[in-house]
């Protein structure tokens, strides 16, 4: 029975130690992997590329000054305002 315990004991101070180093190897160890530069400088260029074209879009604004526009009236009706629940939700019946 003893000799099972001390089997466990091993086996999870193996493990805690292989996830201590693991742990210590993702948070504090720098990449060496120049990939990530070469995807950030491609994202970066698309980003570029795209924030280009929506600067030159260019926005028609003489549509507002149309009297057939000005003529135009809301059809909107306003929501009918009903009590909603108890006024305290909390007390008793």
């Amino acid at each position: 029975m003893k000799n099972s315990k001390n089997k466990r004991a091993v086996i999870l101070g193996v493990v805690l130690l292989g996830l201590l180093v693991l742990a210590y190897k993702v948070m504090f160890v720098a990449p060496n992997d120049v990939s990530i530069i070469e995807e950030n400088s491609t994202a970066s260029a698309r980003v570029e590329a795209v924030l280009q074209q929506v600067e030159s879009i260019k926005f028609d604004t003489s549509i507002t000054q149309d009297q057939k526009f000005k003529s135009l009236r809301s059809i909107e009706t306003p929501l009918i305002s009903l009590p909603v629940g108890r006024r305290n939700p909390f007390s008793g019946i």
